[in-house]
């Protein structure tokens, strides 16, 4: 089987012949390809005196020295503090009182520039590998940088109406996105929303339910629609959130930290959601030792792995900004090469 088959039936429990590996690092060693799009061609923010802030200026800020100031195509301000992060949003923010919304304005949508990167990408690695194209911030994420994250848990019991026309609007962009992945050949959709602490998740189910459930199902079925599967990344003890966004649409679920939920809690789930994990990134990879990480993906393989599919293998990229020990992440990619198999080691 080539990387796509194996990862195809892994997302769809049909027994491949081994777990996959998404190394978002190393394309060529990767059974699954991955692409952002950019902001169109000739694309500048509204304010000159920010950086524009797209896939490439990620990569490069930490080159640039000092503090700085980027703006995304939604007009959000991003600080980087001088260091390898990736920064945080910052006010003003682009929605700072609901009268706002009127002039709140979706990025452009022309195709112009916008494709290059992933065309090039998916066309030097991605022959037999799983395309997986890539909406950035999803809609929990990118209301809060919107409207600031205080102000978005407070909206979420007071002003839920105008949440939800704010979401329509995001919907209709993250549609639009997806419509031109699929003609790049995507085979899945990743997005991101961050949906959890150490303890657990930063709003009920019951309001997931009211607010995000709905949007999560629109940009879901397009692409289901269009034979695709939908990957969501989420940080935190998301244990409660989990059968929603299976409930939602969500065919896979990319995990950095996943003890914050707890192997044994996302077991729960296993055979109904694909997860996508790496060695735990707050509690294994900074602190073990390479042998600690090994057991600790074959623990994963053994918990996650015996119902003929459900879990790809992965790293997690930006070792620098963090100072993780590069031997460990070695050890996580070696661990998932020398222990992929699925149901071969019996929960004990």
């Amino acid at each position: 089987m080539n990387g796509r088959e194996l990862t195809i039936r892994a997302l769809e429990f049909k027994q491949p012949d081994r777990i996959p590996l998404y190394l978002s690092t190393a394309p060529w060693k990767s059974d699954v390809v991955a692409a952002l799009l950019f902001p169109p061609r000739g694309w500048k923010p509204r304010n000159r005196k920010y950086i524009p802030r797209s896939p490439f200026s990620i990569v490069t800020s930490p080159l640039r020295k000092g503090k700085k100031h980027l703006m995304d195509e939604f007009g959000s301000i991003w600080y980087v503090p001088g260091n390898e992060t990736l920064g945080q949003v910052v006010d003003p923010r682009v929605i700072p009182t609901w009268n706002d919304l009127k002039d709140f304005k979706i990025p452009q949508k022309t195709s112009k520039g916008r494709l290059w990167f992933a065309k090039f990408l998916f066309r030097v690695f991605g022959r037999g590998k799983y395309l997986l194209g890539s909406l950035d911030n999803f809609f929990f994420e990118r209301m809060h940088f919107l409207r600031g994250f205080a102000n978005l848990l407070r909206d979420i019991k007071r002003n839920s109406e105008q949440l939800k026309a704010l979401g329509e609007r995001l919907a209709e962009w993250y549609c639009w996105e997806v419509d031109q992945l699929i003609k790049l050949g995507a085979d899945g959709i990743m997005t991101t929303d961050d949906w959890g602490t150490n303890q657990s998740t930063f709003i009920s189910p019951r309001d997931f339910d009211e607010i995000f459930k709905p949007l999560y199902q629109t940009v879901a079925e397009r692409i289901h629609d269009s034979g695709m599967h939908f990957w969501l990344h989420s940080c935190g003890n998301i244990y409660y959130l989990i059968p929603k966004l299976i409930d939602a649409g969500v065919d896979c679920l990319q995990l950095d930290s996943p003890r914050q939920t707890g192997l044994d809690k996302l077991r729960e789930f296993a055979g109904k959601v694909c997860y996508c994990n790496v060695a735990d990134i707050s509690t294994v990879i900074p602190y073990k030792t390479p042998k600690e990480v090994e057991a600790e993906v074959l623990q994963m393989v053994k918990t996650l792995g015996p119902f003929q599919g459900g879990l790809i293998g992965t790293i997690y990229a930006d070792l620098g900004a963090v100072h993780f020990p590069k031997a460990n992440m070695q050890a996580c990619t070696r661990a998932y090469r020398r222990f992929g198999r699925y149901g071969e080691y019996p929960l004990l």
